[in-house]
């Protein structure tokens, strides 16, 4: 009972670090769910205001469950927080967590992450992608995946450490779909993963509603495919409406 109660009253400390409100910015709406498969999870999402025009976009996934992993999330949210306040380009702060979480010297534990850093006045989405699954781009009904090469962080540093930054153009009516593989990796009663091919047919089918709209809708879709089958992995969904 005791391990019980420490175990709620952490994965009630995770829920809080997760933003309960996201920034008002003209023309933009956001949204976002989440679901650890235990009582905390390594998974994560944030929306950062950095000035007037530009706002960074977070989605993380450690590679663990549990405790661990909720730690190693913690730590790594904090470092991006850190950086992203004075380092301008994605793929820079990146690199400046991966040093970091190199130095501190977590043994075993790594972490993918896509952190994008939206341009209002410019009209565009510059981003980096530390190994993380290919987010979605929705333009006119088409599922479009965001391309850039990169490394998980918290593996390797100096020249062996790999990462691309890219530039893509944002429209009205884009709508961005950051997600982390919990969402590809639903196993149903007949022991069959979804797979990331479901995932953008369920995508492309609810991306005409407003974000909070699409991120229950796909929620409940994938409990319908996983029934009374265990959740196999942490998931987590970001959603965003360019308007």
């Amino acid at each position: 009972e005791r391990l019980d109660r420490e175990l709620e009253l952490a994965r009630q400390v995770q829920v809080s670090m997760l933003p309960r409100t996201f920034p008002t910015a003209p023309g933009l709406t956001f949204a976002a769910a989440y679901a650890p498969a235990r009582h905390v999870g390594g998974d994560f999402y944030d929306v950062i205001r950095l000035d007037d025009d530009r706002i960074a976009l977070v989605i993380a996934d450690v590679a663990d469950k549990g405790m661990p992993a909720a730690l190693y999330m913690a730590q790594t949210r904090s470092l991006i927080l850190a950086v992203a306040r004075h380092t301008q380009t994605p793929a820079a702060v990146l690199r400046d967590v991966n040093r970091l979480l190199l130095e501190l010297g977590e043994a075993d534990m790594f972490v993918t992450v896509f952190y994008g850093v939206l341009d209002r006045r410019r009209g565009c989405l510059t981003y980096a992608r530390a190994g993380h699954d290919h987010p979605f781009l929705i333009r006119e009904g088409r599922v479009e995946s965001l391309g850039g090469q990169g490394m998980a962080l918290g593996l390797f540093g100096g020249e062996l450490f790999a990462l691309s930054e890219e530039t893509v153009a944002i429209r009205s009516g884009d709508r961005l779909f950051l997600y982390t593989d919990g969402l590809t990796d639903v196993i149903g009663p007949d022991g069959q993963m979804s797979g990331r091919e479901k995932l953008v047919e369920l995508v492309g089918r609810h991306s005409h509603r407003p974000p909070a709209a699409v991120c229950r809708a796909i929620f409940d879709d994938l409990a319908a495919i996983r029934q009374d089958v265990a959740q196999f992995d942490d998931m987590a969904l970001l959603v965003v409406g360019v308007d």
